[in-house]
């Protein structure tokens, strides 16, 4: 068995966040389905922290464990085509220690809230943005 770490990025928006729940479709859920599509093996991926509903991430690290010997490119290629339309990528996919957990062993983590405070609607930052209309004191 070997422990592989993966970088993914995803816009959160329409997902109940990261760790799956019956009541909506998770970020976790996403990923477990489509490895499994890849590789044909059941998978639980750990996630370094979890998203609550409608949070973004640009490079949240996850970890799981396969029997299947995989190659980098392949595997990127491979699940995010079962990924399919859904906004979540894998960008990177790497071997480590099979005690290594992407929660327990994370560095740091840096969150960036967006707060525009302007009358106009929000058009490019619709859904990355907390939009406030009253002036702030």
């Amino acid at each position: 068995m070997q422990r592989y770490q993966i970088k993914v990025e995803y816009d959160g928006t329409n997902f109940v966040g990261w760790q799956y729940q019956k009541n909506g479709l998770s970020i976790q859920e996403i990923l477990q389905k489509a490895i499994f599509q890849f590789s044909r093996e059941k998978v639980t991926v750990t996630g370094a922290g979890r998203t609550d509903a409608g949070v973004h991430a640009i490079g949240q690290i996850a970890h799981f464990d396969l029997k299947k010997k995989i190659k980098k490119k392949n595997f990127i290629l491979g699940v995010n085509q079962y990924i399919g339309n859904n906004p979540v990528t894998v960008l990177n996919i790497k071997k480590v220690n099979n005690k290594f957990h992407s929660r327990f062993d994370a560095k740091e983590r840096t969150y960036q809230y967006v707060i525009i405070n302007r009358q106009s609607p929000l058009a490019l930052q619709k859904n990355k943005a907390w939009h406030i209309r009253k002036k702030l004191d």
